[in-house]
């Protein structure tokens, strides 16, 4: 049985990105409590829905799904650090914008997609003495095909 799915699509095309390092572990749905790892995550996305003739309730033919992009890097008073932590995440959404100025997509199951674009820039959403979780959202638009 396959395990790979919509989050596992993208977070092997997320991790075809250049900024992102590839000795670094990339987790799907969970960071550990140590540095230097990413982790790509589902958000609850409500999907959309109608009446078909026949009075069954078929998804509309366009859906929104929400994910984060987080890290856990390094975090202090060290400001060249914090502006590199910024920086990469000002990398991977440009190079997003690229990739959907391109079309250039991940597979998606149950459909096509139309576009793939940050909705909220990178910052440090947790942070502790020496370490800060860092993250951005990114929003898929996809088809419905089946």
């Amino acid at each position: 049985m396959s395990t790979e799915n919509n989050t596992g699509n993208l977070r092997a095309w997320l991790r075809a990105c250049p900024a992102v390092a590839q000795n670094r572990r990339f987790g799907a749905d969970y960071l550990d409590d140590g540095i230097n790892e990413y982790a790509v995550m589902s958000v609850p996305s409500t999907l959309a829905y109608r009446e078909n003739i026949l009075g069954k309730n078929v998804l509309q033919p366009v859906q929104v799904q929400n994910f984060i992009l987080a890290s856990k890097d390094a975090y202090s008073a060290d400001v060249q650090q914090n502006l590199a932590n910024l920086k990469f995440y000002q990398d991977v959404s440009t190079w997003i914008l690229a990739q959907n100025d391109a079309q250039t997509f991940p597979a998606w199951e149950g459909g096509e997609i139309r576009s793939i674009v940050p909705t909220i820039t990178g910052a440090p959403i947790q942070t502790g003495a020496n370490v800060a979780r860092y993250q951005i959202q990114i929003r898929v638009t996809w088809r419905v095909t089946q």
